[in-house]
């Protein structure tokens, strides 16, 4: 078998998609809970929102044509004849010359037609009061249903609840909303070298970093991610830890051992699984390229690069998307800035490009960050990154780009 039998990133997605169906379950949990899950069906509002007419502003209720000529010389007399208090119902309606105050989020009168601000008013007395500035029809005035209407659809189904959604929901009334439970994803890291956080650093050994670059990319994704204890390079132990977290999970992501070095042991370990199939040895990325993408005991199995800077973006490129294509794609979070230096790329591969985002001359700059494939702290300062095509040989000073934003 010849590794590193590269594929294009889209046909590496449509390679797992084409290869594994998720059976998800769904659960119905309180809305409090429900922050960063995907929905499992449609969303429609209980209620108009708001349901009751109120003003948006403090200030008096009013009859459009009674202050239609107000102004600061020439201020119109009127009779305030009431106060509408918040959470109660004002049932009185207004007559001619007359206002009620309103404060804001206050019920206004049924037939008022407008709500005159506060400072653009007089108060003589606690029943004089010269409007200053007149008002247009339903100005200062949120209608029933003006934000959501009764039975609006308010999210689709495979939305990923986000905090401004919780809003939303509760405004409307919903009490608890039935998602998707969170697919389990086992997380492995490979290496003789790979310390966990509890062991101190020796010799020639380090910290695992992968692990936790995975688990914060799956949490943020709505998944259950699963740390499994470091495994050294060991064909033995990597069977074994592979077994168990295909057996325990619906995806495995072992990262390290998956390049083609005297030590790396991912595919050994694959292909002794019964009925094993390794659909992906090569990835046209960088970084990224020694990728593997397998099944074992049926499961989705990803073999990642073991350089950290590496490892986070082939799970950008196709874990990421591979996920939500299962729900609902997340929307592209970017902005477009104007590329600060000529970068060379070679053709053939699509390359993923870390960046600082500036302000310059009233314009978003950026620069891309050169650094090596396991250097954490510069991708962990970067603002977001540039996806450079397979096809194009790199970026010239001055081009616009698109930022992809973390």
């Amino acid at each position: 078998m010849k590794l590193f039998d590269v594929v294009t990133v889209q046909d590496a997605l449509q390679k797992m998609k084409e290869n594994f169906n998720f059976n998800l379950e769904t659960e119905t949990i309180p809305l409090t809970e429900s922050l960063n899950r995907y929905l499992a069906n449609d969303i429609k509002s209980d209620t108009d929102v708001p349901h009751f007419r109120k003003s948006l502003v403090d200030g008096y209720a009013v009859l459009v044509r009674d202050v239609f000529l107000a102004s600061d010389t020439n201020p119109v007399p009127v009779k305030i004849v009431g106060d509408s208090y918040m959470g109660q119902v004002y049932e009185g309606l207004l007559d001619n010359e007359e206002v009620v105050y309103v404060p804001t989020g206050g019920m206004v009168p049924n037939n008022a037609e407008g709500v005159v601000m506060i400072e653009n008013c007089e108060k003589l007395n606690d029943q004089d009061l010269l409007v200053q500035k007149g008002v247009a029809i339903n100005e200062n005035i949120v209608e029933v249903g003006e934000d959501i209407k009764k039975d609006q659809l308010l999210y689709k189904k495979g939305h990923l609840v986000n905090y401004r959604d919780l809003g939303v929901l509760a405004g409307a009334g919903i009490k608890e909303v039935e998602v998707y439970k969170e697919l389990v994803v086992g997380i492995i890291s490979t290496g003789d070298e790979i310390l966990t956080l509890e062991e101190d650093i020796k010799d020639a050994k380090i910290k695992d970093i992968n692990t936790y670059i995975l688990y914060g990319q799956m949490k943020e994704i709505s998944c259950n991610p699963i740390i499994y204890p470091p495994a050294k390079d060991n064909l033995q132990e990597i069977i074994n830890l592979m077994d168990k977290a295909s057996k325990e999970c619906d995806v495995v992501l072992i990262s390290g051992g998956s390049s083609k070095g005297k030590k790396d042991e991912t595919i050994n370990a694959i292909e002794s699984f019964e009925n094993s199939k390794v659909l992906i040895e090569g990835i046209a990325i960088k970084p990224g390229k020694p990728t593997i993408v397998a099944s074992i005991n049926d499961k989705l199995l990803i073999g990642l690069p073991g350089h950290p800077l590496s490892c986070a973006f082939v799970v950008e490129s196709i874990v990421i998307p591979f996920i939500e294509s299962l729900f609902e794609p997340k929307k592209e979070r970017y902005v477009v800035c104007e590329f600060k230096y000529n970068y060379h790329k070679a053709r053939g591969r699509e390359e993923y490009l870390s960046v600082y985002i500036t302000e310059e001359e009233g314009k978003l700059v950026c620069t891309p960050i050169f650094a090596k494939s396991s250097m954490i702290k510069h991708f962990a300062d970067c603002d977001g990154y540039v996806k450079i095509e397979r096809d194009l040989e790199g970026i010239n000073q001055g081009d616009l780009v698109k930022v992809n934003l973390f």
